[in-house]
């Protein structure tokens, strides 16, 4: 692996790993392909501005992890398909692996394509998000008390009721899907 791709594999992105996971997934795919699945698919999940997406492709190519090929259009504009090549999936593995602490946005992704993964992998990216949610959830529980409920503090009360009842929610979830992942899939 060349440095430039070293520095992708350290540095991906969110989106650029979001696109990797589909094209691992769905396989070759044009940028119009692409933006229909995750509207399809994973929108709930990671949803990036549309100009995001077709703006990372070319990224991925330049950055020698993702290849590109032209397609005639047959009397149409022709179309550019990509799909992700050897560096592209071991940047994706490397991405996958890593146990961030504090990223929610990536933990639901990666659960999201935790097939390309190994359940031993999800397992950990799973309890550090509850590890996250019972810090969350600790200093949620640390401000009520302080809470008056009087003047603005009555206005904050609801939006940390629901940071607290939220964060409960999540650690019952979470619980379910460790246990499901611990079985494995019906």
């Amino acid at each position: 692996m060349n440095t430039q791709q070293s520095v992708s594999v350290a540095r991906l992105t969110t989106t650029e790993a979001a696109v990797l996971a589909l094209l691992a997934i769905e396989g070759e795919r044009s940028p119009y392909e692409l933006v229909k699945l995750v509207e399809r698919a994973i929108a709930h999940v990671w949803s990036p501005a549309r100009s995001g997406l077709y703006a990372v492709l070319p990224r991925l190519v330049r950055d020698g992890l993702a290849s590109r090929r032209r397609v005639s259009g047959r009397g149409r504009q022709d179309r550019q398909l990509y799909a992700i090549n050897d560096s592209g999936r071991q940047a994706l593995e490397a991405w996958l692996a890593a146990v961030e602490p504090d990223a929610r946005d990536s933990f639901f992704l990666k659960l999201f394509v935790g097939g390309l993964s190994s359940p031993e992998t999800i397992l950990e990216q799973v309890e550090q998000f509850r590890a996250d949610t019972e810090a969350r959830l600790e200093i949620l529980r640390a401000i009520e008390p302080t809470n008056t409920n009087r003047g603005h503090d009555w206005y904050h009360r609801h939006v940390l009721r629901y940071g607290i009842e939220r964060a409960e929610h999540e650690l019952a979830w979470v619980e379910r899907v460790a246990r499901d992942l611990r079985r494995g899939p019906e």
